[in-house]
């Protein structure tokens, strides 16, 4: 059985060079509910991202100031730097093999992808494995389905967990829809 990944990012831009906030990413079995508790998460230095020429974009500050406060602890979180979260982030991974997903196919896994690239990284995923969760969701067998979760919104691991139980619920819509 191969492993099922969700990542997701918290970002101050939609640009693939954009500062990167946070990283959350859960492991999950796609064909039951179980979603392993040993998640990673990493809050990480804006700094450390203008350092390496990483971007903020006026409009993306804006909406987070639109945000819950829940939301906003992100900027409140002790940091580390972004090669230290990468590092990390591919030692969690540990293999290539798994399917990684992300919420949307132009966003997550790509901006990681650039990130890893400027600090002279391998990406710790094989791009045929990228998979896109919005995609999954806009399938007819998704309609009406809703996630159980009640995380914080806008928070990376929260929202990684609230995808993976999507993806769970959708997979079995589908493979009921199937066997019937």
């Amino acid at each position: 059985m191969h492993k099922h990944v969700m990542i997701d990012l918290e970002t101050l831009g939609t640009r693939a060079d954009s500062v990167i906030m946070s990283i959350g990413a859960v492991r999950f079995d796609i064909d039951s509910d179980v979603i392993d508790d040993a998640a990673f998460y990493a809050s990480v230095s804006i700094d450390s991202n203008l350092e390496r020429r990483r971007v903020i974009q006026e409009d993306t500050m804006i909406w987070w100031l639109k945000q819950s406060a829940a939301a906003q602890k992100v900027f409140h979180e002790p940091k580390q730097d972004l090669q230290s979260s990468l590092e990390e982030l591919a030692d969690w991974l540990g293999t290539p093999d798994s399917f990684v997903w992300s919420n949307g196919a132009d966003f997550d896994l790509p901006m990681l992808a650039h990130a890893y690239g400027t600090m002279g990284m391998d990406v710790p995923w094989k791009f045929w494995n990228s998979r896109c969760v919005r995609t999954f969701k806009s399938l007819s067998a998704a309609k009406g389905i809703t996630s159980d979760y009640n995380g914080v919104s806008h928070n990376a691991l929260d929202d990684a967990i609230k995808q993976a139980s999507f993806v769970q619920k959708i997979h079995a819509a589908l493979t009921y829809r199937i066997a019937a």
